[in-house]
């Protein structure tokens, strides 16, 4: 039976050595085998589009809603192709243009956000068509019920007119008319805001002698994963929507659908089966990226029935989201109309919450990854965005944001820190009694809670305020890596991209020696500052008495370092910002407390100084 007191050393070194070894052995499977596994990867897709562009022609046919296709071909190929059966987009957030082969919005540009810091680099792509490379688009059509069947009146294929010269901006909006046949028509009116919100309102006219039952659909798809996709755990990306009996909020990463496809390719899931299939009463679908959205926005009234799904050809899976709505009855010689809406655009929370309480849309802002702790990123992300623009700096907003969580987080921290320091005073005692009984652990374990007892001192007391800490410094690190505002954001010095890792290296003296370095050695300057920190808030805490976890202990901070050169500059600023503010404040109450530290003893060897003042 474990004695009190905790695990013995013999233990305890068994832990960190284990820990310190499956963080060796995942650093070297990330350096030495994922790195160029991923660019092998990517050599050979560029190959497999290259030798699709040589070999196919045309994308096979799709179905109602669209089937598999392969990329055949270059973006700017399919556009220059088919310019003459374009309507162009020009709006102060986002410019391209839709096919009039199926009405696809399927060419859209995001004109504030470029590819990368320079201002004259391209502008992001969000949509492009569905046959080429890393396709995403989203369509609209109608199905027809005859007797017992049910058909396509109007699919990703129909072919729609326009005016000429049409052009759809916030002050023009655009009509495209599609004769179904079977003497149905269907026109379409197009609208965008200064946003990211398009208005569809269709009209279909029936001039039977007889009704017609016709239901409305509309698709959101993705053809492979994102150009720039980066497999973030923090993020969620893929699909994602508010739809069912109490438009709860459905997730599902990319990861999670494509391996739906494959099981549906080997048979193992039924072809009719899909990832996500439920009725509710308005709602919203599509397919997310981390800074990006592309979703359906059915009427709100409209009875609807939206799913996820996934298909797989050729190793390359096709993601949707999409929905069908109700039958409704065109008299004869009469119209029904019908509007929806598709928001296309970046994750921007004021711009999802207009909408949101605007158009009723239900859990609209939702389309930002908040995570399990809501309660604690959303008021994060408000006093973050407050205090940036405040400070004009987003990197200063982070700042300042860490000094207001670490003042309203200051009874927990000075309960914590003081124990801590109680403990640390407590060290020389201790060591003691380890020497007294070396032999006789039980006794040495005993002798240990005697000493607690007398000095009245709680060892826990000190880690549960740290516990309850972990949460809300969880949550500023989710706010950080989830908002948008961090994007190609600019810092002092040489941080030009928050969002971006640390660009200098300490293997090329931080640029100053005329050569690169490989990604794995890029451990830049704020990086290095953070393991500084690390080391001493370390030296201000209690050391561990079993030498094997002193020498872990010392080697956590270089570890720590190789791991945080790799992420974004923003959040390297925000730990680094954050270990300092702890080091004065642990610093300042061990001092109040009378208990001398590793610095205190360091500054003494090196200039002199003042014993600490009990007071």
């Amino acid at each position: 039976m474990q004695q009190p007191g905790g695990p013995g050393p013999q233990e305890t070194r068994n832990v960190f050595l284990a820990i310190a070894l499956s963080l060796a052995i995942f650093m070297g499977f990330e350096f030495f085998y994922n790195g160029p596994q991923r660019e092998r990867l990517a050599e050979a897709e560029r190959a497999r589009i290259e030798a699709q562009v040589a070999a196919q022609g045309q994308a096979g046919v799709d179905t109602a809603v669209g089937a598999p296709q392969q990329a055949s071909a270059s973006r700017e190929q399919v556009l220059s192709a088919s310019a003459a059966a374009r309507v162009q987009i020009d709006t102060p957030s986002v410019d391209g243009s839709i096919s009039l082969e199926g009405a696809r919005i399927d060419d859209l540009n995001l004109v504030a956000y470029h590819r990368t810091i320079d201002p004259s680099s391209p502008e992001v792509t969000l949509l492009q068509p569905i046959n080429t490379a890393h396709g995403h688009d989203a369509f609209f059509g109608w199905e027809i019920q005859n007797g017992q069947n049910i058909a396509t009146l109007a699919d990703a294929f129909s072919r729609w007119t326009a005016q000429e010269a049409a052009r759809l901006t916030p002050e023009t909006p655009v009509t495209l008319t599609l004769d179904a046949g079977n003497g149905v028509t269907i026109t379409r009116t197009i609208s965008i805001d200064g946003d990211y919100m398009f208005t569809i309102t269709d009209t279909v006219r029936n001039a039977n002698g007889a009704p017609v039952s016709v239901r409305p659909f509309g698709t959101v798809r993705r053809q492979g994963l994102p150009e720039d996709f980066r497999n973030n755990a923090i993020v969620h990306q893929g699909l994602i929507g508010a739809f069912g009996p109490n438009n709860s909020l459905q997730q599902v990463r990319f990861q999670d659908a494509e391996k739906h496809a494959r099981n549906r390719l080997r048979g193992r899931v039924g072809d009719d089966q899909r990832i996500e299939d439920q009725q509710g009463q308005g709602g919203w679908f599509g397919i997310t990226e981390h800074y990006w959205l592309t979703a359906i926005v059915p009427d709100q009234n409209e009875r609807v029935s939206a799913y996820f799904d996934s298909r797989m050809d050729n190793n390359n899976t096709d993601y949707r989201a999409a929905y069908r709505g109700q039958w409704r009855e065109a008299p004869a010689g009469g119209e029904i109309s019908y509007t929806q809406r598709l928001f296309a655009g970046a994750k921007r929370l004021d711009t999802l919450r207009a909408y949101q309480e605007n158009l009723n849309v239900p859990r609209f802002d939702d389309a930002i990854d908040w995570g399990n702790f809501w309660f604690l990123t959303r008021p994060f992300f408000a006093v973050l965005h407050f205090l940036a623009q405040f400070a004009g700096n987003f990197g200063l907003g982070i700042l300042l944001t860490t000094i207001v969580v670490k003042i309203l987080l200051f009874p927990l921290v000075y309960h914590s820190f003081k124990a801590m320091a109680k403990m640390r005073g407590l060290q020389p005692k201790m060591k003691e009694i380890q020497e007294r009984y070396a032999a006789d652990k039980q006794r040495q374990q005993q002798e240990i809670l005697r000493l607690y007892q007398t000095e009245k001192i709680n060892p826990v007391s000190g880690c549960l305020p740290i516990l309850l800490q972990i949460p809300v410094f969880f949550a500023l690190y989710k706010t950080l890596t989830v908002t948008i505002e961090m994007r190609h954001a600019p810092f002092y010095g040489w941080i030009n991209d928050l969002s971006a890792r640390d660009p200098t290296s300490l293997f090329n003296l931080f640029g100053l020696l005329p050569y690169d370095v490989p990604a794995f050695l890029l451990i830049g300057a704020w990086p290095i500052l953070y393991g500084v920190s690390m080391w001493a808030l370390q030296a201000l805490s209690p050391p561990p008495t079993d030498p094997m976890q002193a020498q872990i202990f010392r080697f956590l901070p270089l570890l720590f370092t190789v791991m945080f050169a790799a992420f974004p500059a923003g959040l390297v600023i925000y730990w680094t910002w954050s270990n300092t503010l702890s080091i004065l404040q642990q610093y300042v109450i061990m001092r109040r407390q009378g208990v001398e530290t590793q610095l205190d003893q360091f500054l003494k060897k090196r200039f002199g100084g003042s014993e600490p003042a009990k007071n």
